[in-house]
């Protein structure tokens, strides 16, 4: 069974898949596919304007129920370790190059997916976000603190990975 956290940006890309209803259900049905759901995404999905539209249905309500849907009520908790843990990731991201700032395009969120990954042991973070989350210094930096401080070091997936795994 794979244990598996979407960054925010993967809810908006299946949105805008066209055969999104089969993609869904495809990923619904697989029982070795359990996605979890955490607070800071949650959090991102419902800063999406109101007034935003896909068709004739608010983008922020699609996002918020597909989320929902996927998750199916289950929800990590965040922890003042998890948020140690990020803070840790970002310290060492600076050391290895990152030049973002800790509120630059919420890159405090980004790491604090991946440490709650870490922490909850999650097999698979999937992603898109390759110039904060799955950059070379953010991916060097995971892998310095996990080593370091003997935790769990999630695997990354592109959103083409999801693709090819539900065949869209």
């Amino acid at each position: 069974m794979l244990r598996v956290i979407f960054d925010t940006n993967i809810y908006g890309l299946l949105t805008q898949e066209p055969k999104i209803d089969r993609i869904r259900k495809k990923i619904l049905e697989d029982s070795n596919f359990i996605i979890y759901g955490f607070k800071p995404i949650r959090k991102e999905l419902r800063d999406t304007p109101k007034a935003e539209r896909l068709g004739k249905l608010s983008k922020r309500n699609y996002l918020l129920s597909l989320y929902d849907e996927l998750t199916k009520g289950r929800y990590l908790q965040e922890s003042i370790k998890i948020n140690r843990l990020a803070l840790k990731f970002y310290n060492a991201f600076r050391k290895f190059g990152g030049i973002r700032n800790w509120r630059d395009a919420n890159i405090n969120v980004d790491f604090t997916i991946v440490a709650c990954a870490s922490y909850y042991k999650l097999d698979i973070v999937v992603s898109d976000d390759s110039s904060t989350m799955l950059s070379k210094p953010a991916r060097k930096a995971y892998k310095h603190i996990t080593i370091k401080e003997g935790m769990w070091h999630p695997n990354f997936w592109k959103y083409s990975d999801l693709k090819t795994k539900y065949n869209f």
